[in-house]
């Protein structure tokens, strides 16, 4: 997703037809995109066979096999690599951080807890069960001081979300919050200012034997009755065709959850449309079981056809509800909006990236007096990922730093601890493996107003 350097490729076959292949040359060139119509993959045999008698001798290292395909060394290298990845970030009641992010560092990916006491010395413990995969996943303190953790795992054949509660002095517990008929993935979990704790997600849903399609859902945790609330449906259920994904949440003053996420909008559909299309980003308020009607919050407009993706929310110190969100247009670039309660519209607020940069996966965090901190990652062509920090004021730029490895940094995160010092985690990432780096940069956004 987004800026994921590690790619795989995997081999599946059912009789609907998934998945499809693509096969492009070295030069970007498509020369298959399509499903093949037989288990034996014939057309998609044909093309590959051509494009290898087309071929020079090959020259250099040996292809090492692996699960039956043959990769260059150094590619295969770089997939065994150790790789600590996608880091979220929470604090403590006296500021110390604490990250969460998953690993394959005993032979399947699982969950990890890295707390960081003073003076800084990281402990990692892991949090996911042994032998059973664990991806995506989020932290957040209540006003309680308990942290809570959800992941995305897959125990029982299909992947479903865990969230765990680990109480300051007492025992951790974990809880399935999903049982998918399909799978649940990509959970995002956030606290609010009266105890409630809402977990959002997206699940999968085939249509037809053919289409598979994704809708976003939550849960909220009653801390009046200890318990959680029946799960409700975010997205939009007619049409079902529509996909939906990539949601956050936000908990406001008065324990309501807002959750944005990306919807893939097709305005043909609607008898009413609204001003955009193709992947856009909604928003909904979900309090006491019911669901708001979505907000447009996308962009529209000139950018109405924009590929927007990988919304992130957060509520300032006022209660004001902001998104900042990936735009493929007019280059790819990160934009921010406002809830205004007056209008009930998103309002535009500021447009971050330079022409001729890639920026994505933005995240957004409150800050002490009403600010907020705005992190992503950017690239120019030929270079590293870097990562960005933003200090906002009211939406505008306050204060920033550059976080700069010779490597990728990725996912970056940045918050402000209840003791007011800012920090920003990270995956540094490069051929030889990828690892969570944590960083203080409280001087760095004081000395570059």
């Amino acid at each position: 997703m987004g800026i994921d350097a590690d790619y795989a490729l995997s081999r599946a076959y059912r009789s609907q037809g998934w998945p499809s292949f693509v096969v492009v040359d070295q030069e970007g060139i498509v020369w298959f995109h399509g499903t093949p119509s037989n288990k034996e993959l014939t057309e998609l045999r044909q093309c590959l066979d051509e494009l290898l008698a087309k071929m020079p001798v090959a020259s250099g290292p040996k292809p090492a096999l692996f699960q039956g395909m043959a990769w260059p060394a150094d590619v295969l290298a770089c997939r065994h690599a150790r790789r600590d990845r996608s880091p979220r970030l929470a604090f403590d009641r006296s500021g110390n951080p604490c990250v969460v992010f998953y690993s394959n560092r005993d032979g399947t990916n699982a969950i990890y807890l890295r707390r960081f006491n003073q003076p800084v010395r990281a402990t990692d413990e892991r949090l996911s069960p042994p032998a059973t995969e664990g991806y995506a996943a989020d932290c957040a303190f209540d006003r309680n001081g308990t942290l809570w953790v959800a992941w995305c795992g897959k125990e029982k054949g299909l992947y479903d979300i865990f969230v765990q509660s680990r109480p300051e002095g007492g025992e951790p517990a974990t809880q399935q919050v999903t049982f998918s008929i399909e799978d649940a993935m990509s959970p995002r979990i956030a606290a609010g200012p009266d105890g409630t704790v809402t977990v959002a997600y997206y699940k999968w849903h085939t249509l037809w034997g053919s289409s598979r399609d994704r809708d976003v859902f939550a849960r909220t945790f009653d801390p009046a009755r200890r318990t959680w609330r029946p799960e409700i449906e975010i997205s939009p259920h007619v049409p079902e065709v529509e996909d939906h994904t990539d949601p956050d949440v936000a908990v406001d003053r008065q324990g309501n959850s807002w959750i944005v996420w990306s919807y893939d909008y097709h305005p043909s559909l609607y008898p009413k449309p609204l001003d955009a299309e193709q992947p856009t980003i909604f928003a909904a308020r979900a309090g006491s079981n019911v669901v708001s009607r979505p907000f447009l919050v996308g962009a529209t407009g000139p950018f109405r056809s924009a590929i927007d993706l990988f919304p992130s929310a957060a509520i300032d110190g006022r209660g004001v509800l902001w998104c900042a969100w990936d735009c493929s247009e007019p280059s790819r670039c990160i934009r921010v909006a406002r809830f205004d309660e007056a209008s009930r519209q998103f309002q535009p607020a500021r447009t971050f990236g330079r022409p001729g940069e890639v920026c994505s996966t933005p995240e957004l965090a409150p800050a002490a007096a009403n600010q907020l901190l705005l992190s992503w990652s950017q690239r120019e062509p030929g270079g590293f990922w870097q990562g960005k920090v933003v200090l906002l004021e009211a939406g505008q730029p306050a204060a920033e730093t550059i976080l700069v490895e010779n490597a990728d940094v990725l996912f970056p995160q940045a918050g402000q601890g209840p003791d007011g010092r800012c920090w920003v985690a990270y995956e540094k990432s490069s051929p030889r493996g990828s690892e969570i780096v944590l960083r203080n940069i409280t001087a760095e956004l004081r000395q570059n107003p």
